[in-house]
């Protein structure tokens, strides 16, 4: 039987790693307005102007915004089964540790006590 060994330190280098050219991208993307508007503005042409306008907010303000989205589910989809992960082998070890109390120290049998009587016995 195959099985699961997630390292969550190793989760947590993996989301490090991917943060980096996370960054650098946001970074790059959000440069491109004020180099856009440059490059048009040297165009000296409303007709390109407005073309370009119109070209990133149909086209590439979308990519650019989903793009954004799919990164940003994917880090918190990997934050939210890692944890779920962690919490299960938690929840996991503490059942098999109360298993094995419950192996060497049993609970207390259940007592009996009659009907009008004042004494109580043991139910086996």
């Amino acid at each position: 039987m195959g099985g699961w060994d997630i390292s969550a330190s190793g989760v947590v280098k993996v989301l490090e790693d991917v943060n980096v050219p996370a960054e650098a991208l946001g970074t790059s993307l959000n440069g491109l307005s004020d180099t856009m508007s440059a490059a048009v503005t040297a165009t000296q042409s409303g007709a390109i102007s407005e073309a370009v306008q119109a070209y990133f907010e149909q086209v590439e303000g979308p990519r650019i915004q989903g793009m954004s989205g799919r990164i940003q589910a994917s880090v918190e989809g990997v934050v939210n089964a890692t944890t779920a992960y962690v919490e299960g082998d938690q929840t996991m070890a503490a059942e098999h540790q109360q298993a094995a109390i419950d192996q060497v120290y049993p609970p207390a049998p259940p007592t009996y006590r009659a009907p009008g009587s004042s004494m109580t016995a043991q139910a086996y």
